[in-house]
C-alpha cells in the first residue's frame, strides 16, 4: 500500500489470468491443495478436500451444461450453509451462468423482491429451504428446474447425487469463455438508503481482483465461521480463506455451547467474526468449560468493534495474539481495508485492500482531505462492482469515477483507515443492514398508521436495533405490540422493530418532505414506549 497526493493505493500488481473466468480461476486454486481438508462441518463433521471439492465443481458443472443450464442464465441457491453450497457456486461460474443466492431467513416479500431483480430460472435448495420456500418458487414463472442438495426427491426435482454422478477429466476439461470485464459471475443484494435492496453485478474481474488479496496470516491456521455464505460478509470471507488452502470448520447457524465445542474439538486457531459474536463470547458464562487455548486470532468484520470489547477479548481467550478488523461494502465486492498479523493498530480497520484506490473528500467542497480529516469515503479501482440491476447508478460516482461510498472516516499517516460514521442512513443489526425507508414503507400499509418514521438506537450487543416513530390515524386505536407484530410479519428477522414503537404527533420533516432523523433521535429520550 502506497500514499500518493492523499490518494490511497492498495497493491494493484494482481495477475488477472487469461481467460477471466472466475470459476476456472477458483477451481485452478483449489486443485493446487489436493488431499488437503477444505471445509468440515463443525455439527456433523462432514468433511471434503480440496481435490475432491474440485473434482465435484467439474461434475455439477458439466451436468448443468447437459441439462440445458446456458452462458449468462441465472442459477439461485437458497440454503443454509453446507459443503454443496461452495461447491454449486463455482460449478455455475464456470459455465459461464451467473449465481444469487437467496437469503434461507428472508420473508416471502423479500424472496419475491430478490428474484424479481435476479430472475433465476433454476434454484438448489437443501431439504429445509425446499420444504420452506418450495410453493413461493413454484409460482415464479422463471423457474424451470429445481434442484436438491439432499433428502427425498419429489416430482420435477433434481438430486445433487445426479450431478456429481460422472467424473469429468479435469485435464481437458474447458470453462465457458468471458469477457471478464463485463460478464455477471454473481449477483448479489445490497439495501440502499431509498428503499429494498438493489442487485448488485460481481463481474469475473471483481471476483479474481477481490480472491487475489491477501488474507490476516500467512500460516497455516484452522478457521471458524458460522456467517451466511448468502451474506456478502460470509462469502467473501470465507472464499478468502479457501483460496489460500486453509480448512474452514463452518456451521449453518450459531450456537454457544456448540460453538465452543467446535473450538476445542477442531483445535480452531483463528474465530471468523462479526461485533455481536466477539461481544457474546467476551461475556460467556460457559466459555470456562471448553479448552479455547488454540485460538490465536479473532478477526471482526461487517460492522464496528468497540475498544472495550476488544480487551474483553483478550482476557477471556488465554492465547489470543490479535483482535484484527477489516472494513468492506458489497459494492467494492467485499473487503476495502483490513488489519493482519504485521500491519494492525487498535480502533482502525487496517489499510486499503489490492485492485482498490480511497480517497477520503469533505463531505461539502469534495475537497481531498489529509491524514486525520474526517471525510466521505471514495473508492475506484479493478474490484469495484459492475453495477446495479436496473438503476442507472451515475449518482453514486463523483467527476473522477470514484464510488462515493456514503461512509464517513479518516486515515493516519501511516495509512491505517478508521470509520467514524455513515452518511447514509442505514440501520446495521449484527452485520445485517437495514433500510429506514422499506419500514417505513411496510409501516404505512398498517391501516391505523397515518405516517412513519425508523431510525437505529445503538445496542451494545448487535450494533443498532431498529425502531418506529408512529403518527396514528385519526380515531385509530393501535398499541405497541400490534405493530411490532405487523412488520415481523412480513420481514427478517434482522428488520424486526427490536427497539420498539413510539407514539409522536408528527414526524418532523424538512420542507422537501425528507424525514429529518437527527431530530427523531432527539425524541427517543422524551418519547415512552412500553416494554416489548
Amino acid at each position: 500500500m502506497k500514499i500518493k497526493d492523499n490518494i490511497l493505493y492498495g497493491n494493484q500488481d494482481i495477475v488477472i489470468p487469461s481467460h477471466m473466468n472466475y470459476g476456472k480461476f477458483i477451481l485452478d486454486k483449489f486443485r493446487r491443495f489436493k488431499d488437503k481438508i477444505a471445509l468440515i462441518d463443525g455439527v456433523t463433521e462432514e468433511k471434503i478436500t480440496y481435490e475432491d471439492m474440485a473434482q465435484q465443481i467439474l461434475d455439477v458443472a458439466q451436468s448443468l451444461n447437459r441439462l440445458g443450464v446456458k452462458k449468462g442464465e441465472v442459477v439461485a441457491i437458497y440454503s443454509e450453509n453446507r459443503i454443496e453450497f461452495i461447491v454449486t457456486i463455482y460449478a455455475i461460474i464456470y459455465i459461464g451462468a451467473i449465481v444469487t443466492f437467496i437469503n434461507n431467513g428472508y420473508s416471502k416479500d423479500e424472496i419475491l423482491h430478490t428474484t424479481n431483480i435476479s430472475k433465476p430460472r433454476y434454484v438448489f435448495f437443501s431439504p429445509s429451504t425446499y420444504v420452506k420456500g418450495r410453493d413461493i418458487f413454484k409460482n415464479l414463472n422463471c423457474i424451470s428446474k429445481f434442484f436438491i442438495f439432499d433428502g427425498e426427491m419429489e416430482k420435477d426435482t433434481i438430486s445433487f447425487k445426479e450431478l456429481v454422478g460422472s467424473k469429468v477429466d479435469a485435464e481437458t476439461s474447458t470453462p465457458e469463455v468471458v469477457d471478464g470485464n463485463v460478464h455477471t459471475a454473481i449477483i448479489t443484494y445490497s439495501s440502499g438508503t431509498t428503499g429494498l435492496p438493489k442487485g448488485v453485478k460481481w463481474t469475473h474481474l471483481n471476483m479474481i481482483v477481490s480472491a487475489s488479496q491477501p488474507i490476516p496470516s500467512e500460516r497455516d491456521l484452522i478457521y471458524l465461521t458460522v456467517a451466511p455464505w448468502s451474506n456478502t460478509v460470509g462469502y467473501i470471507n470465507t472464499r478468502a480463506i479457501l483460496v489460500y488452502g486453509r480448512t474452514i470448520v463452518f456451521m449453518s447457524r450459531f450456537n454457544e455451547r456448540l460453538y465452543l465445542q467446535c473450538i476445542e474439538k477442531f483445535k480452531v486457531n483463528y474465530l471468523m467474526a462479526v461485533p455481536t459474536l466477539v461481544v457474546i463470547l467476551s461475556k460467556s458464562t460457559i466459555l470456562k468449560d471448553f479448552d479455547v487455548n488454540s485460538v490465536e486470532i479473532i478477526y471482526s468484520g461487517g460492522a464496528p468493534l468497540d475498544p472495550k470489547v476488544v480487551d474483553e477479548g483478550k482476557h477471556r481467550f488465554t492465547n489470543l495474539k490479535w483482535v484484527l478488523q477489516g472494513y468492506g461494502m458489497t459494492e467494492a465486492s467485499g473487503k476495502i481495508s483490513e488489519e493482519d498479523e504485521e500491519f494492525n493498530k487498535l480502533g482502525s480497520v487496517g489499510r486499503v485492500q489490492s485492485g482498490l484506490i480511497l480517497k477520503i473528500v469533505d463531505v461539502e467542497t469534495r475537497k481531498i482531505l489529509s491524514p486525520n480529516q474526517q471525510g466521505e469515503i471514495c473508492l475506484k479501482g479493478p474490484a469495484l462492482f459492475g453495477g446495479y440491476i436496473g438503476k442507472k447508478s451515475t449518482e453514486d460516482y463523483d467527476d473522477e469515477g470514484y464510488y462515493k461510498s456514503g461512509d464517513v472516516g479518516y486515515y493516519d499517516e501511516k495509512g491505517f483507515l478508521f470509520i467514524v460514521d455513515r452518511m447514509k442512513e442505514l440501520i446495521k443489526y449484527k452485520t445485517w443492514q437495514v433500510s429506514p425507508s422499506e419500514l417505513e414503507a411496510i409501516l404505512l400499509q398498517h391501516p391505523a398508521v397515518k405516517d412513519a418514521g425508523v431510525i437505529g438506537i445503538p445496542d451494545t450487543l448487535t450494533g443498532e436495533i431498529p425502531t418506529a416513530f408512529i403518527v396514528k390515524q385519526v380515531g385509530a386505536s393501535v398499541m405497541e405490540n400490534d405493530v411490532v407484530e405487523f412488520v415481523k410479519s412480513k420481514v427478517s428477522p434482522w428488520k424486526q422493530l427490536r427497539g420498539g414503537v413510539r407514539f409522536v404527533q408528527e414526524i418532523p420533516k424538512n420542507p422537501s418532505g425528507k424525514i429529518m432523523r437527527r431530530k427523531l433521535r432527539e425524541l427517543f429520550d422524551k418519547t415512552p414506549n412500553s416494554k416489548l
